[in-house]
Protein backbone atom coordinates (compact mmCIF):
# COMPACT_ATOMS: atom_id res chain seq x y z
CA UNK A 1 0.00 0.00 0.00
CA UNK A 2 2.82 2.40 0.89
CA UNK A 3 4.45 1.79 -2.48
CA UNK A 4 1.21 2.73 -4.23
CA UNK A 5 1.09 6.02 -2.34
CA UNK A 6 4.73 6.74 -3.24
CA UNK A 7 4.01 5.95 -6.90
CA UNK A 8 0.94 8.23 -6.87
CA UNK A 9 2.97 10.98 -5.24
CA UNK A 10 5.67 10.70 -7.91
CA UNK A 11 3.03 10.89 -10.67
CA UNK A 12 1.47 13.93 -9.05
CA UNK A 13 4.85 15.66 -8.80
CA UNK A 14 5.65 14.89 -12.44
CA UNK A 15 2.29 16.30 -13.54
CA UNK A 16 2.77 19.41 -11.41
CA UNK A 17 6.30 19.97 -12.75
CA UNK A 18 5.07 19.48 -16.32
CA UNK A 19 2.31 22.04 -15.78
CA UNK A 20 4.75 24.51 -14.28
CA UNK A 21 7.22 24.10 -17.14
CA UNK A 22 4.41 24.46 -19.68
CA UNK A 23 3.31 27.63 -17.97
CA UNK A 24 6.80 29.10 -17.91
CA UNK A 25 7.38 28.16 -21.54
CA UNK A 26 4.19 29.82 -22.73
CA UNK A 27 4.44 32.77 -20.37
CA UNK A 28 1.15 32.02 -18.65
CA UNK A 29 2.30 30.72 -15.28
CA UNK A 30 0.74 33.77 -13.67
CA UNK A 31 -2.69 32.22 -14.32
CA UNK A 32 -2.07 29.73 -11.51
CA UNK A 33 -1.64 32.57 -9.04
CA UNK A 34 -3.46 35.75 -8.19
CA UNK A 35 -0.99 38.03 -9.91
CA UNK A 36 -1.54 39.95 -13.11
CA UNK A 37 -0.14 38.64 -16.40
CA UNK A 38 3.32 39.78 -17.41
CA UNK A 39 3.94 42.45 -20.02
CA UNK A 40 5.32 39.76 -22.31
CA UNK A 41 2.03 37.87 -22.13
CA UNK A 42 -0.09 41.00 -22.58
CA UNK A 43 1.85 41.92 -25.72
CA UNK A 44 1.83 38.42 -27.15
CA UNK A 45 -0.22 38.00 -30.33
CA UNK A 46 0.09 34.23 -30.57
CA UNK A 47 -1.65 32.78 -27.54
CA UNK A 48 -3.71 29.66 -28.19
CA UNK A 49 -7.44 29.55 -27.48
CA UNK A 50 -6.83 27.70 -24.21
CA UNK A 51 -4.12 30.16 -23.19
CA UNK A 52 -6.38 33.08 -24.05
CA UNK A 53 -9.18 31.78 -21.88
CA UNK A 54 -6.79 31.04 -19.02
CA UNK A 55 -5.20 34.48 -19.26
CA UNK A 56 -8.45 36.42 -19.68
CA UNK A 57 -11.11 34.27 -17.98
CA UNK A 58 -13.92 36.84 -18.35
CA UNK A 59 -13.10 38.07 -21.87
CA UNK A 60 -15.25 35.76 -23.98
CA UNK A 61 -18.58 36.22 -22.17
CA UNK A 62 -20.26 38.04 -25.07
CA UNK A 63 -19.10 35.35 -27.51
CA UNK A 64 -20.15 32.44 -25.33
CA UNK A 65 -23.57 34.02 -24.74
CA UNK A 66 -24.03 34.51 -28.49
CA UNK A 67 -23.06 30.91 -29.24
CA UNK A 68 -25.49 29.65 -26.59
CA UNK A 69 -28.35 31.32 -28.46
CA UNK A 70 -27.95 28.68 -31.15
CA UNK A 71 -27.78 28.36 -34.94
CA UNK A 72 -28.89 31.05 -37.38
CA UNK A 73 -28.96 31.50 -41.15
CA UNK A 74 -26.65 34.12 -42.63
CA UNK A 75 -28.44 36.16 -45.28
CA UNK A 76 -26.52 37.88 -48.04
CA UNK A 77 -27.03 41.63 -48.24
CA UNK A 78 -26.70 43.91 -51.30
CA UNK A 79 -23.07 44.62 -52.16
CA UNK A 80 -23.47 48.38 -51.65
CA UNK A 81 -25.13 48.17 -48.22
CA UNK A 82 -23.77 51.18 -46.36
CA UNK A 83 -21.35 50.43 -43.56
CA UNK A 84 -21.52 46.67 -44.08
CA UNK A 85 -18.67 44.36 -45.01
CA UNK A 86 -19.24 40.76 -46.08
CA UNK A 87 -16.15 38.59 -45.97
CA UNK A 88 -14.83 35.04 -46.08
CA UNK A 89 -12.09 33.26 -44.16
CA UNK A 90 -10.68 30.36 -46.15
CA UNK A 91 -7.56 28.39 -45.31
CA UNK A 92 -6.54 31.13 -42.89
CA UNK A 93 -6.79 33.83 -45.57
CA UNK A 94 -9.16 36.82 -45.54
CA UNK A 95 -11.31 37.55 -48.59
CA UNK A 96 -13.59 40.56 -49.04
CA UNK A 97 -16.86 39.66 -50.76
CA UNK A 98 -18.46 43.12 -50.61
CA UNK A 99 -17.88 46.46 -48.91
CA UNK A 100 -20.21 49.44 -49.25
CA UNK A 101 -18.71 52.38 -51.12
CA UNK A 102 -20.91 55.21 -49.82
CA UNK A 103 -18.73 56.02 -46.84
CA UNK A 104 -17.44 59.16 -45.20
CA UNK A 105 -13.76 59.54 -44.44
CA UNK A 106 -14.23 58.52 -40.80
CA UNK A 107 -16.32 55.50 -41.81
CA UNK A 108 -13.54 54.41 -44.14
CA UNK A 109 -11.07 54.70 -41.27
CA UNK A 110 -13.28 52.52 -39.09
CA UNK A 111 -13.80 49.89 -41.76
CA UNK A 112 -10.10 49.62 -42.52
CA UNK A 113 -9.24 49.49 -38.83
CA UNK A 114 -11.53 46.50 -38.29
CA UNK A 115 -10.17 44.65 -41.32
CA UNK A 116 -6.61 45.29 -40.15
CA UNK A 117 -7.50 43.87 -36.73
CA UNK A 118 -9.04 40.75 -38.21
CA UNK A 119 -6.07 40.24 -40.52
CA UNK A 120 -3.64 40.65 -37.62
CA UNK A 121 -5.57 38.08 -35.58
CA UNK A 122 -5.46 35.61 -38.47
CA UNK A 123 -1.79 35.86 -39.35
CA UNK A 124 -0.64 35.62 -35.73
CA UNK A 125 -2.80 32.65 -34.78
CA UNK A 126 -0.79 29.64 -33.53
CA UNK A 127 -3.72 27.38 -34.37
CA UNK A 128 -5.86 26.85 -37.50
CA UNK A 129 -8.77 29.25 -37.86
CA UNK A 130 -12.02 27.69 -39.12
CA UNK A 131 -13.34 28.60 -42.55
CA UNK A 132 -16.43 30.80 -42.37
CA UNK A 133 -18.30 33.71 -43.88
CA UNK A 134 -19.15 36.72 -41.72
CA UNK A 135 -20.52 40.23 -41.89
CA UNK A 136 -19.72 43.26 -39.79
CA UNK A 137 -21.13 46.76 -39.60
CA UNK A 138 -19.33 49.94 -38.62
CA UNK A 139 -22.59 51.82 -38.04
CA UNK A 140 -23.61 52.61 -34.47
CA UNK A 141 -26.98 50.93 -34.94
CA UNK A 142 -27.22 47.30 -33.89
CA UNK A 143 -28.21 44.45 -36.19
CA UNK A 144 -28.86 40.75 -35.77
CA UNK A 145 -26.48 38.19 -37.28
CA UNK A 146 -23.85 40.89 -37.84
CA UNK A 147 -20.74 41.78 -35.87
CA UNK A 148 -21.33 45.23 -34.35
CA UNK A 149 -19.54 47.46 -31.88
CA UNK A 150 -22.24 46.99 -29.24
CA UNK A 151 -25.56 45.34 -28.48
CA UNK A 152 -28.56 46.30 -26.40
CA UNK A 153 -28.68 44.79 -22.94
CA UNK A 154 -32.46 45.08 -22.75
CA UNK A 155 -33.56 41.59 -21.64
CA UNK A 156 -36.73 41.95 -23.72
CA UNK A 157 -34.68 42.13 -26.93
CA UNK A 158 -34.00 38.59 -28.06
CA UNK A 159 -31.95 37.53 -31.07
CA UNK A 160 -28.52 36.67 -32.40
CA UNK A 161 -26.33 39.65 -31.56
CA UNK A 162 -22.53 39.59 -31.83
CA UNK A 163 -20.12 42.16 -30.41
CA UNK A 164 -16.69 42.89 -31.91
CA UNK A 165 -13.87 45.02 -30.49
CA UNK A 166 -13.86 48.75 -31.17
CA UNK A 167 -11.94 50.10 -34.15
CA UNK A 168 -9.68 52.11 -31.81
CA UNK A 169 -7.76 48.93 -30.96
CA UNK A 170 -6.16 49.62 -34.34
CA UNK A 171 -6.43 53.42 -34.16
CA UNK A 172 -8.89 56.25 -33.56
CA UNK A 173 -7.19 58.85 -35.75
CA UNK A 174 -7.86 61.98 -33.73
CA UNK A 175 -5.00 64.08 -32.39
CA UNK A 176 -6.30 63.74 -28.82
CA UNK A 177 -7.12 60.01 -28.90
CA UNK A 178 -4.98 57.67 -31.06
CA UNK A 179 -4.57 53.96 -30.38
CA UNK A 180 -5.56 52.13 -27.21
CA UNK A 181 -2.03 50.91 -26.49
CA UNK A 182 -0.61 54.44 -26.90
CA UNK A 183 -3.20 55.79 -24.48
CA UNK A 184 -2.50 52.98 -22.01
CA UNK A 185 1.22 53.79 -22.00
CA UNK A 186 0.48 57.47 -21.33
CA UNK A 187 -2.08 56.53 -18.69
CA UNK A 188 0.52 54.40 -16.93
CA UNK A 189 2.70 57.49 -16.51
CA UNK A 190 -0.18 59.55 -15.14
CA UNK A 191 -1.20 56.86 -12.67
CA UNK A 192 2.41 56.43 -11.57
CA UNK A 193 2.94 60.16 -10.98
CA UNK A 194 -0.45 61.33 -9.67
CA UNK A 195 -1.85 59.52 -6.62
CA UNK A 196 -5.57 59.62 -5.89
CA UNK A 197 -5.19 62.37 -3.30
CA UNK A 198 -3.56 64.65 -5.91
CA UNK A 199 -6.10 64.10 -8.67
CA UNK A 200 -8.47 66.94 -9.62
CA UNK A 201 -11.47 66.63 -7.33
CA UNK A 202 -14.10 67.19 -10.03
CA UNK A 203 -16.17 65.28 -12.55
CA UNK A 204 -14.91 65.71 -16.10
CA UNK A 205 -16.64 65.39 -19.48
CA UNK A 206 -16.13 66.55 -23.05
CA UNK A 207 -18.53 65.86 -25.87
CA UNK A 208 -21.20 67.05 -28.26
CA UNK A 209 -24.54 67.99 -26.75
CA UNK A 210 -26.69 66.79 -29.63
CA UNK A 211 -25.20 63.29 -29.98
CA UNK A 212 -27.61 61.42 -27.70
CA UNK A 213 -28.49 57.82 -27.03
CA UNK A 214 -31.56 56.41 -28.74
CA UNK A 215 -32.47 55.08 -25.31
CA UNK A 216 -32.12 58.46 -23.56
CA UNK A 217 -32.37 61.37 -25.99
CA UNK A 218 -31.92 63.98 -23.25
CA UNK A 219 -28.83 62.32 -21.75
CA UNK A 220 -26.30 64.99 -22.62
CA UNK A 221 -28.49 68.11 -22.32
CA UNK A 222 -29.52 66.95 -18.86
CA UNK A 223 -25.88 66.44 -17.90
CA UNK A 224 -24.95 69.93 -19.04
CA UNK A 225 -27.88 71.39 -17.09
CA UNK A 226 -27.03 69.42 -13.94
CA UNK A 227 -23.40 70.60 -13.94
CA UNK A 228 -23.78 74.18 -15.14
CA UNK A 229 -21.96 76.59 -12.83
CA UNK A 230 -20.94 73.86 -10.37
CA UNK A 231 -17.49 74.10 -8.81
CA UNK A 232 -17.27 70.31 -8.64
CA UNK A 233 -17.66 69.87 -12.40
CA UNK A 234 -15.46 70.42 -15.47
CA UNK A 235 -18.10 69.67 -18.10
CA UNK A 236 -17.76 71.29 -21.51
CA UNK A 237 -19.29 70.96 -24.96
CA UNK A 238 -16.51 70.40 -27.48
CA UNK A 239 -15.77 73.35 -29.74
CA UNK A 240 -14.84 71.63 -32.98
CA UNK A 241 -12.44 72.98 -35.56
CA UNK A 242 -12.11 72.18 -39.25
CA UNK A 243 -13.61 68.85 -40.34
CA UNK A 244 -14.06 67.82 -36.70
CA UNK A 245 -10.39 66.81 -36.57
CA UNK A 246 -9.74 68.75 -33.40
CA UNK A 247 -11.49 70.81 -30.75
CA UNK A 248 -9.83 73.69 -28.97
CA UNK A 249 -11.15 72.63 -25.56
CA UNK A 250 -10.52 68.91 -26.04
CA UNK A 251 -8.52 66.91 -23.52
CA UNK A 252 -6.05 64.26 -24.56
CA UNK A 253 -7.77 61.00 -23.78
CA UNK A 254 -5.24 60.05 -21.10
CA UNK A 255 -5.68 63.41 -19.33
CA UNK A 256 -9.14 62.37 -18.16
CA UNK A 257 -7.23 60.13 -15.74
CA UNK A 258 -5.99 63.24 -13.92
CA UNK A 259 -9.52 63.69 -12.53
CA UNK A 260 -11.08 61.68 -9.73
CA UNK A 261 -14.41 61.27 -11.52
CA UNK A 262 -15.08 60.72 -15.22
CA UNK A 263 -18.53 61.09 -16.70
CA UNK A 264 -19.38 58.46 -19.32
CA UNK A 265 -22.21 59.17 -21.76
CA UNK A 266 -23.35 56.79 -24.46
CA UNK A 267 -23.58 58.00 -28.05
CA UNK A 268 -26.35 56.85 -30.37
CA UNK A 269 -25.82 53.45 -28.81
CA UNK A 270 -22.39 53.20 -27.18
CA UNK A 271 -19.36 55.47 -26.84
CA UNK A 272 -15.92 54.30 -27.91
CA UNK A 273 -14.32 56.32 -25.13
CA UNK A 274 -15.31 53.78 -22.50
CA UNK A 275 -12.24 51.50 -22.80
CA UNK A 276 -9.91 54.49 -22.51
CA UNK A 277 -11.69 55.67 -19.35
CA UNK A 278 -11.65 52.16 -17.87
CA UNK A 279 -7.86 52.27 -17.95
CA UNK A 280 -7.86 55.07 -15.36
CA UNK A 281 -7.73 54.72 -11.59
CA UNK A 282 -10.65 57.13 -11.55
CA UNK A 283 -14.34 56.57 -10.93
CA UNK A 284 -16.59 56.35 -13.97
CA UNK A 285 -19.96 57.87 -13.15
CA UNK A 286 -22.74 57.07 -15.58
CA UNK A 287 -26.40 56.16 -15.83
CA UNK A 288 -26.75 52.40 -16.30
CA UNK A 289 -25.52 51.76 -19.86
CA UNK A 290 -28.11 50.62 -22.37
CA UNK A 291 -25.57 49.10 -24.76
CA UNK A 292 -22.67 46.77 -24.11
CA UNK A 293 -19.31 46.81 -25.85
CA UNK A 294 -17.22 43.64 -25.71
CA UNK A 295 -15.76 44.60 -22.29
CA UNK A 296 -18.69 46.45 -20.69
CA UNK A 297 -19.79 43.37 -18.77
CA UNK A 298 -16.68 43.81 -16.61
CA UNK A 299 -18.40 46.71 -14.86
CA UNK A 300 -19.25 46.04 -11.22
CA UNK A 301 -21.78 48.79 -10.42
CA UNK A 302 -22.51 50.56 -7.18
CA UNK A 303 -25.94 52.17 -7.59
CA UNK A 304 -26.33 55.66 -6.22
CA UNK A 305 -29.82 54.65 -5.06
CA UNK A 306 -28.19 52.40 -2.44
CA UNK A 307 -26.22 55.27 -0.87
CA UNK A 308 -27.11 57.63 1.94
CA UNK A 309 -27.22 60.76 -0.20
CA UNK A 310 -29.08 63.15 2.09
CA UNK A 311 -28.70 63.97 5.80
CA UNK A 312 -30.62 61.60 8.04
CA UNK A 313 -31.44 59.10 5.29
CA UNK A 314 -30.70 55.43 5.74
CA UNK A 315 -28.55 53.43 3.37
CA UNK A 316 -29.79 50.62 1.14
CA UNK A 317 -33.40 51.77 1.26
CA UNK A 318 -33.66 51.82 -2.54
CA UNK A 319 -32.36 48.59 -4.04
CA UNK A 320 -31.44 48.43 -7.70
CA UNK A 321 -34.50 48.03 -9.91
CA UNK A 322 -32.79 48.37 -13.30
CA UNK A 323 -33.79 45.35 -15.39
CA UNK A 324 -30.68 45.72 -17.57
CA UNK A 325 -28.32 45.45 -14.60
CA UNK A 326 -29.84 42.99 -12.18
CA UNK A 327 -26.75 42.67 -10.02
CA UNK A 328 -25.45 45.49 -7.87
CA UNK A 329 -22.32 45.45 -5.76
CA UNK A 330 -21.26 46.74 -2.39
CA UNK A 331 -19.01 49.77 -2.32
CA UNK A 332 -16.16 47.48 -1.28
CA UNK A 333 -16.61 45.40 -4.47
CA UNK A 334 -17.67 47.96 -7.07
CA UNK A 335 -15.56 49.48 -9.87
CA UNK A 336 -18.09 51.98 -11.30
CA UNK A 337 -20.94 54.14 -10.00
CA UNK A 338 -24.36 54.21 -11.67
CA UNK A 339 -26.54 57.30 -11.15
CA UNK A 340 -30.02 58.42 -12.11
CA UNK A 341 -30.57 58.44 -15.93
CA UNK A 342 -31.52 62.13 -15.71
CA UNK A 343 -28.49 62.94 -13.51
CA UNK A 344 -30.83 64.08 -10.71
CA UNK A 345 -28.58 62.66 -7.99
CA UNK A 346 -25.23 63.40 -9.64
CA UNK A 347 -24.25 66.20 -7.27
CA UNK A 348 -25.27 64.23 -4.18
CA UNK A 349 -23.33 61.23 -5.43
CA UNK A 350 -20.19 63.29 -5.94
CA UNK A 351 -20.56 64.78 -2.46
CA UNK A 352 -20.95 61.28 -1.00
CA UNK A 353 -17.80 60.10 -2.75
CA UNK A 354 -15.92 63.15 -1.50
CA UNK A 355 -17.11 62.40 2.03
CA UNK A 356 -15.89 58.79 1.76
CA UNK A 357 -12.43 59.15 0.15
CA UNK A 358 -11.18 55.69 1.08
CA UNK A 359 -14.25 54.06 -0.48
CA UNK A 360 -13.93 56.23 -3.56
CA UNK A 361 -10.26 55.41 -4.01
CA UNK A 362 -11.04 51.72 -3.70
CA UNK A 363 -13.64 51.91 -6.48
CA UNK A 364 -11.19 53.75 -8.72
CA UNK A 365 -8.33 51.33 -8.07
CA UNK A 366 -10.52 48.27 -8.67
CA UNK A 367 -11.50 49.58 -12.07
CA UNK A 368 -7.91 49.98 -13.22
CA UNK A 369 -6.82 46.65 -11.75
CA UNK A 370 -9.74 44.68 -13.14
CA UNK A 371 -9.61 46.19 -16.63
CA UNK A 372 -6.18 47.60 -17.51
CA UNK A 373 -3.76 45.82 -15.20
CA UNK A 374 -5.48 42.46 -15.78
CA UNK A 375 -4.90 42.99 -19.49
CA UNK A 376 -8.42 43.29 -20.85
CA UNK A 377 -7.36 46.20 -23.07
CA UNK A 378 -4.06 44.63 -24.15
CA UNK A 379 -2.95 43.60 -27.65
CA UNK A 380 -3.11 39.97 -26.51
CA UNK A 381 -6.72 40.26 -25.35
CA UNK A 382 -7.74 41.93 -28.61
CA UNK A 383 -6.43 39.18 -30.91
CA UNK A 384 -7.67 36.54 -28.46
CA UNK A 385 -11.16 37.98 -28.69
CA UNK A 386 -11.12 38.18 -32.49
CA UNK A 387 -10.03 34.58 -32.91
CA UNK A 388 -12.56 33.35 -30.35
CA UNK A 389 -15.26 35.41 -32.07
CA UNK A 390 -14.49 33.74 -35.41
CA UNK A 391 -14.49 30.30 -33.81
CA UNK A 392 -17.73 30.88 -31.93
CA UNK A 393 -19.47 32.35 -34.97
CA UNK A 394 -18.37 29.45 -37.18
CA UNK A 395 -19.94 26.96 -34.76
CA UNK A 396 -23.48 28.28 -35.20
CA UNK A 397 -23.67 30.18 -38.50
CA UNK A 398 -25.51 28.40 -41.31
CA UNK A 399 -24.20 29.27 -44.78
CA UNK A 400 -26.06 28.43 -47.97
CA UNK A 401 -23.46 27.73 -50.64
CA UNK A 402 -26.05 28.36 -53.34
CA UNK A 403 -26.20 31.95 -52.08
CA UNK A 404 -22.59 32.54 -51.04
CA UNK A 405 -20.75 30.32 -53.51
CA UNK A 406 -19.15 26.89 -53.20
CA UNK A 407 -16.26 26.59 -50.79
CA UNK A 408 -14.02 25.12 -53.46
CA UNK A 409 -14.85 27.92 -55.93
CA UNK A 410 -12.15 30.39 -56.80
CA UNK A 411 -12.21 33.95 -58.06
CA UNK A 412 -14.28 37.05 -57.39
CA UNK A 413 -16.77 36.07 -60.09
CA UNK A 414 -17.56 32.82 -58.23
CA UNK A 415 -18.21 34.47 -54.88
CA UNK A 416 -14.88 33.69 -53.25
CA UNK A 417 -14.11 37.38 -52.74
CA UNK A 418 -10.93 39.34 -53.27
CA UNK A 419 -7.94 38.88 -50.99
CA UNK A 420 -7.59 41.43 -48.23
CA UNK A 421 -4.05 42.24 -49.26
CA UNK A 422 -5.37 43.43 -52.63
CA UNK A 423 -8.45 45.13 -51.20
CA UNK A 424 -6.27 47.05 -48.75
CA UNK A 425 -4.62 48.73 -51.74
CA UNK A 426 -7.54 49.20 -54.13
CA UNK A 427 -10.49 49.57 -51.75
CA UNK A 428 -12.52 47.46 -54.22
CA UNK A 429 -14.05 44.02 -53.78
CA UNK A 430 -13.93 43.35 -57.53
CA UNK A 431 -11.76 44.09 -60.58
CA UNK A 432 -13.99 46.75 -62.12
Amino acid sequence: MASRYRFAARVFCLVAITCLLYGFYHGTIWAFSRGAPSKEVLNSLNLSEDECRATFPYLMKEIDDAVSRGPFKLDKEPDDYQGLVQARIKNGKLYIISAGSRLSRDMLYEREAILHQIYRALITSPEPIPDTIFTFSILDTVRENVWCFARSNDPKIQGSYWVMPHFSFWSWPKSFIGTVDEALAKTDVIERDIPWSKKIDKVVWRGTAWFNSIGNNALRPNLIAATKGKDWADVQILEWGTNADSAKNALNIEDFCKYKYIIYTEGITYSGRLPYHQACASIIITPPPSYLMHNTHLMRPLFSSSLSLSPGSKTNKQPNTDARWLKSYKASQANVVFVDPEWKDLEQTVMWLRAHPDVAEGIANRQRKMIAEAGYLSPASEVCYWRSLIRGWSQVVEIDEEVWGKWDSQGVENGEGIRWETFSLTGKADWS
